[in-house]
């Protein structure tokens, strides 16, 4: 598989490159060394603040791909779409759109528009493709960055591109055989500063056209490296509890020595930030830099010649968040309308955060036992904080030891019956390695288990049944300095959670073993009368978690639902997708794929398809009781959909799935404490669904007829006090 690689030294080696994958931006480039990563990837955007705008193509839905990054072009006036309302995202661009895109890129970026296209400047319709693509923005970006940047663009004597501050680039192995030197230099930059990000499987892709849609995409990741900003006041954060103020003049460009006026307050407070007449409540409000926040004064900070101006760390940013306000104005001026026409931004809480327990994954495939043979299975080691998210490493850092033995398989092993076998014997080949491994400074550090065959002229015959198996075995160990003290998380490391495991290498021949399924909808609606449908998929997947094609499949669930009487086979991806209707009232209905033993066709003996269940929330919508105008509810989640503001909970009347809906005019409690919207959803965000300390979510004052009511919705972790 060709995949981005870390140049180890000098020169521009070939490599063989495999079939190409046609899809754009569908996962990030792939590297073969943990180095191999975007070194100097834009900290800001260009898309923040006005540029965020719906510019309202009608041919760019909400769910586009591109869509921001369509809206930030025409915000720039880099675009103005065809004319009639269209943009045209999925179509090629041109040599003369290309051009026009890059002249207007330049303009905004502040930079020298015959220094980008001069020699490129060709009409035509004929597609431009990516390697031309990577060329001309690499040419922007070095028009329009200096040494003052944070990442300096340069040419080398030759012609070739820099980046200032990365020593090695990362190249495309597709880029490095097809390209002259100068445009794979551009490709290997633009990954560099995260414009680029490559077609998927680690390939660039050199000669494929490029979209409208996607050359937004390109055109706006660039721009964040250079000056190019809304215009008036913007506000943005890259590190914990600092931000970075931007002022621009109505052509996007910086603007120096503009006083800035910023001032903070708690989120749980952001209420009581300004009084009913839109002036400043200053008692609640915390100046940066100046002692009378929300008025333009003498001691008031000013941008520098980039026309940006960072304060430094925000003070007092504790859990619950703290918003950051930040205007521009003359002498005197005071804030008069509330927040209206300031820019903002909620920091959360700054405190880095503490390991307590380190956290051993494998990127085994999903729903797999086996691995093949010659295949690599890599093992992440990361630190995770009280809540599960990712931690850094203590001041002394972290290091963890590895022992990995490998067990040969005598080589008249019984076939592979998917079950741990027992017949495992060390034989020649056996072995035992040990070694420590230091976490990076993201609290991670990796390591890969492979096993090759120890026969690899056996064919694995199934008619003698002879399969050939390595158990490998791993196991982490916490080695350097005193464990954490759970009354004192920063007194010691984070010791290992389930750091031991096996992976079984095989030969053997794939053989259906398990299931993923996955339902259109996990809640929906009961329909009280007549019924509603919904759709289940299910992905059939062998020990190696590979899919398997052809294989009959069956559903059953609750009584209520009618699902089709004859088994339905999985297409070429082991995947079936089967519709069924459902008519009863509010339930928690478990959907179980099912299917016949091997050999067996009677249609009634089915079985549980292992791991191929699913839980469908059939939700009742919570009545206010006779005589009141609003209702309490306190019940355990059951699942939360933030972006549809919906939490599904337990009725308290016999756990019958109920859905409260909230908004940004209710109130919201963690624990015993006021917080914002964001900070509630944040909290709901890390239920799974199967949170066996049933976290309950209360709320008064409710109604689920009427959002203009405010209800107060309270979190508790259940045994908080």
């Amino acid at each position: 598989m060709a995949q981005l690689v870390k140049k180890r030294r000098p020169g521009w080696a070939l490599l063989v490159v495999g079939a190409l994958v046609a899809s754009l931006f569908a996962v990030p480039a792939i590297a073969i060394d943990d180095d191999s990563k975007p070194d100097a990837k834009a900290t800001t955007s260009a898309c923040v603040g006005d540029a965020t705008g719906d510019m309202m193509f009608s041919d760019v839905s909400e769910g586009h791909a591109f869509r921001a990054a369509i809206n930030c072009l025409a915000y720039y006036e880099v675009t103005v779409g065809y004319g009639d309302g269209t943009f045209g995202p999925n179509a090629d661009v041109s040599n003369e759109e290309m051009v026009l895109f890059m002249e207007r890129a330049a303009d905004k970026a502040g930079a020298d528009a015959d220094a980008v296209v001069g020699d490129f400047a060709m009409t035509g319709s004929d597609p431009v493709d990516r390697g031309d693509m990577a060329l001309l923005i690499g040419r922007l970006l070095v028009a329009a960055t200096t040494d003052e940047s944070p990442f300096n663009v340069t040419n080398n004597a030759d012609g070739t591109f820099a980046v200032e501050g990365v020593a090695t680039m990362d190249y495309f192995a597709d880029a490095r055989s097809q390209l002259n030197r100068v445009k794979d230099s551009a490709a290997s930059a633009l990954y560099e500063l995260g414009v680029a990000e490559g077609t998927g499987m680690g390939y660039f892709s050199p000669a494929s056209t490029v979209s409208r849609g996607a050359m937004a995409a390109f055109i706006t990741r660039a721009l964040a490296h250079t000056t190019a900003r809304p215009e008036g006041v913007t506000i943005q954060s890259h590190t914990p509890g600092e931000v970075t103020i931007s002022v621009r003049d109505a052509n996007f460009r910086p603007l120096a020595n503009a006083v800035v006026d910023v001032f903070s307050v708690s989120d749980t407070r952001i209420d009581e930030a300004f009084n009913a007449d839109g002036s400043c409540n200053k008692p609640r409000l915390r100046g940066e830099g100046d002692t009378s926040p929300c008025e333009i004064g003498a001691t008031d900070a000013v941008t520098g010649l980039s026309g940006d101006y960072s304060p430094g760390t925000i003070e007092n940013v504790q859990p619950g968040g703290r918003t950051v306000f930040a205007w521009t104005g003359e002498q005197g001026d005071k804030v008069e309308n509330g927040a209206e026409g300031l820019a903002s931004i909620s920091l959360t809480e700054t405190a880095p955060a503490t390991a307590t327990n380190a956290k051993v994954t494998t990127d085994l495939a999903k729903g797999a036992n086996r691995a093949a043979f010659g295949s690599t299975i890599t093992v992440t080691i990361q630190l995770v904080d009280a809540d599960g998210g990712d931690a850094g490493p203590p001041d002394g850092g972290a290091s963890y030891r590895v022992v990995v033995r490998s067990l040969v398989a005598d080589l008249n092993a019984a076939s592979d019956d998917l079950a741990e076998p027992t017949d495992l014997t060390a034989t020649e080949g056996s072995s035992v390695s040990t070694s420590t491994l230091d976490v990076d400074a993201s609290g991670k550090v990796t390591f890969t288990i492979t096993a090759v065959d120890p026969d690899p002229n056996d064919d694995d015959d199934p008619d003698t049944g002879s399969v050939e198996r390595v158990r490998v075995t791993y196991a982490v160990t916490q080695v350097s300095g005193p464990l954490v003290d759970p009354a004192d998380p920063t007194s010691g490391q984070a010791a290992v959670t389930d750091g031991t495991d096996t992976v079984m290498f095989s030969d053997g021949m794939s053989v259906f073993k398990s299931a993923v399924v996955t339902p259109a909808a996990d809640y929906l609606a009961a329909p009280g009368s007549g019924s509603a449908n919904n759709a289940v998929s299910v992905k059939v997947l062998d020990q190696y978690g590979k899919p398997v094609r052809g294989h009959e499949v069956r559903l059953t669930g609750s009584a209520d639902s009618a699902f089709p009487s004859r088994a339905r086979r999985t297409d070429s991806s082991g995947t079936v997708r089967i519709g069924y209707s459902y008519d009863g009232d509010g339930v928690i209905e478990t959907v179980t794929a099912r299917t016949h033993e091997a050999g067996n066709t009677d249609p009634t003996t089915l079985t549980a398809i292992t791991g191929g269940t699913a839980t469908v929330y059939w939700y009742a919508t919570p009545e206010v009781p006779d005589g009141q105008t609003t209702m309490e509810v306190a019940a355990a989640i059951l699942r939360v959909a933030n972006v549809e503001k919906n939490i599904v909970v337990t009725a308290a009347d016999g756990g019958v799935p109920q859905v409260l809906v909230y908004d940004d005019n209710d109130q919201f409690v963690i624990g015993t404490g006021f917080v914002t919207m964001a900070a509630f959803e944040e909290q709901l965000a890390k239920e799974d669904g199967d949170d066996p300390d049933n976290n309950t979510v209360g709320v008064t004052g409710y109604d689920p007829n009427d959002a203009t009511k405010v209800a107060r919705f309270t979190y508790t972790v259940v045994g908080d006090s």
